[in-house]
């Protein structure tokens, strides 16, 4: 217990620079589906009575908001902020890689943007006439102010929401999940599967880790350069049906660190969003079967010891070890 607060802890530390001194907090919710998770978690996920039709092109996509769902169909406001724009219902793909339905984007203090989507258009529309009806100079919105109209618009279900937040000054999609405090996650991530390709692509067959772990069998292979793809999964609220990308990985390779990456913000740039460190566009992150790439490892000839760590928000941990002998 000692080693999860500490890493919860580590983990907060890490994004408190980024996060600055905002005014922000995600309203309490029934559940939330995470930075960097795929639309197609979200699918599978199949909210009781809310079925609602998405492209399947946008499935393999990491996101760069946070769903949320609420109770009802309407959310709270997390911040102060002054409306720079407004868009209705548009059945178009965006930088985000997937429509926005009715959104807002808000200015805040300390060069910070948030985006809040899937609205209804009269709620959009509410906010864009504001200036016109009241003494203010500009339309603006107020922490804990209800916006309604949650019905289902662009990839939301009914009652769900994105939450975006943008770090204007260095130019970051941030993951905004640590501005919940109110979250009490106990529940460790779900490692599904994890392989090694060839980093150049040849043909040979991917290399299962995770199925080797399990049966504590060796994998045998040739010396060089491979890809890691992790299939992960953590569950963010107790009892939601909403999956979640898990938030950081780490993979130990002899006893020494190689591989330490997370889902604690996405770089924007003109390719697109870029996790994990990949390259932009952000469906490069992921394989067909939705693993991530989580980066490279180098394999000399000989035997080795690699564990694959997985942790959420909360330092919550999940690890599979495997013994790898390259010739």
């Amino acid at each position: 217990m000692k080693r999860i607060k500490y890493l919860a802890l580590s983990f907060l530390c890490l994004a408190a620079p980024m996060l600055g001194a905002l005014d922000f907090q995600i309203p309490e919710v029934l559940g939330i589906s995470g930075f960097g998770t795929t639309l197609t978690e979200q699918i599978t996920a199949e909210l009781p009575g809310k079925s609602h039709e998405t492209s399947p092109f946008y499935g393999q996509t990491p996101r760069s908001d946070i769903m949320v769902e609420s109770a009802s169909n309407n959310i709270k406001a997390p911040s102060n902020g002054t409306i720079i724009y407004v868009q209705t219902e548009a059945p178009v793909k965006t930088i985000f890689s997937f429509p926005l339905g009715g959104a807002l984007a808000v200015r805040h203090p300390e060069s910070y943007l948030s985006l809040l989507s899937g609205l209804d258009a009269d709620q959009a529309l509410k906010f864009s006439k504001q200036d016109q009806t009241t003494t203010q100079d500009v339309p603006a919105v107020k922490k804990g102010e209800t916006l309604s109209g949650g019905s289902g618009s662009g990839v939301y279900p009914p009652n769900c929401f994105g939450l975006r937040l943008f770090d204007a000054q260095s130019a970051l999609w941030v993951n905004p999940v640590f501005l919940a405090s109110w979250i009490q996650d106990r529940t460790s991530p779900v490692i599904r599967g994890a392989k090694l390709t060839k980093f150049d692509d040849s043909g040979t067959s991917p290399f299962d880790l995770s199925g080797a772990a399990v049966k504590e069998k060796r994998i045998m292979c040739v010396q060089g350069s491979y890809r890691i793809w992790v299939d992960a999964f953590d569950t963010i609220i107790p009892g939601s049906s909403l999956h979640s990308a898990p938030y950081r990985i780490l993979v130990v390779l002899d006893g020494k660190s190689i591989i330490d990456t997370s889902f604690i913000a996405a770089n924007c740039s003109e390719g697109g969003l870029s996790f994990l460190g990949n390259p932009a566009p952000s469906r490069e992150t992921l394989a067909a079967d939705g693993s991530y790439n989580i980066g490279q490892i180098m394999l000399a000839r000989g035997e080795h010891d690699l564990q694959l760590q997985v942790s959420d928000y909360a330092g919550n941990q999940s690890s599979l070890k495997t013994l790898i002998i390259a010739y």
